[in-house]
């Protein structure tokens, strides 16, 4: 099984995906079966999330679940809606949501609550409104501080390493309102500072999609040509910058970013990127089905507090 699941949380670019809800597995073409799992990521136009949609959809298949997938397209107002509309249909029996904003899907949250729909979402309680672990809905938390503190960090050694301590720096963040993203920039500049005082950030970008980060890093190059190094953000801010140095024939000798789908991970590999804050999916995906298969045996039981998995991984 852990093969054909890499296989499935990897080849995102194998699955297109589009619309807003789509039932998907081998129970649904045949019997129906008697639950049904939901997964709304953030946007499938992000290669890891359709990767992962793969993922929940293989695991499903193995457990017995069948499985709809949701599109919000990075639309927190979508989103809510799509969530909102699966559960009053009784369309999902429970279901995991990595919220574009986690305040936008708060009454969703309680819906589910009210319709003993189970529920695993990112964050943490108090981003959706509520005070501490909630009947039947369980949080997976990303560790903001720690993948910032690991971006800072090996972009300060870099810069340290093959810059002689000083540099210009292009900083990604993320759109505003995405979870943890106060938190996570924050931890990146404490450590680059303090790895490399001499590195100076010249300029932050904030990202949506990969095309974005390209043309606004192209430009960001006109005003600041000396940038040696991009730092912050996830995988689509991490492959636009490549793309755009390398579209203004200037070298890059030094990126660190978080996410670590395969194609981050070829460029670490190969030396493109310096290093990668690796958001483990296949782990987090495991704990996420577990977790979500205890509520369903009892959608009033108190949900847990997790952590996704994180790894470092340097070129």
């Amino acid at each position: 099984m852990k093969k054909n699941l890499n296989r499935a949380v990897c080849a995102g670019a194998a699955l297109a995906l589009v619309g807003t809800t789509v039932v998907v597995g081998a129970n649904a073409a045949s019997a129906a079966p008697k639950q049904t799992i939901g997964f709304s990521p953030i946007a499938l136009s992000i290669p890891a999330l359709k990767g992962l949609s793969m993922g929940v959809q293989h695991v499903g298949e193995e457990m017995g679940y069948s499985t709809v997938i949701l599109d919000p397209n990075f639309d927190p107002i979508k989103q809510a809606q799509q969530l909102t509309q699966v559960i009053n249909s009784g369309k999902i029996n429970a279901g995991w949501v990595l919220s574009v904003k986690p305040q936008a899907n708060a009454k969703a949250a309680k819906l589910a609550q009210s319709k003993k729909v189970p529920l695993v979402l990112n964050g943490v309680p108090a981003d959706y409104g509520f005070k501490g672990p909630q009947k039947g809905l369980s949080f997976a938390r990303i560790d903001y501080g720690k993948v910032g503190a690991a971006m800072g960090a090996t972009a300060g050694q870099c810069v340290n390493e093959k810059l002689g301590g000083k540099a210009e720096v292009i900083f990604l963040t993320s759109q505003a309102g995405t979870a943890g993203r106060e938190e996570q920039d924050a931890a990146t500049k404490k450590w680059l500072a303090s790895t490399a005082p001499g590195a100076t950030i010249v300029q932050t970008i904030e990202v949506k999609d990969r095309a974005g980060a390209q043309k606004d890093i192209a430009a960001a190059l006109q005003a600041h040509p000396n940038v040696k190094v991009v730092t912050g953000g996830a995988d689509e801010g991490a492959l636009g910058a490549l793309s755009a140095f390398e579209g203004a024939g200037k070298s890059l000798p030094c990126v660190t970013e978080n996410g670590g789908n395969d194609e981050i991970l070829a460029a670490v590999k190969s030396g493109k990127i310096y290093a990668a804050a690796a958001l483990q999916f296949e782990a987090d995906l495991m704990q996420t089905f577990a977790e979500l298969g205890r509520l369903l045996k009892t959608p009033t039981a108190v949900g847990k507090l997790m952590s996704v998995p994180v790894k470092v991984i340097k070129s």
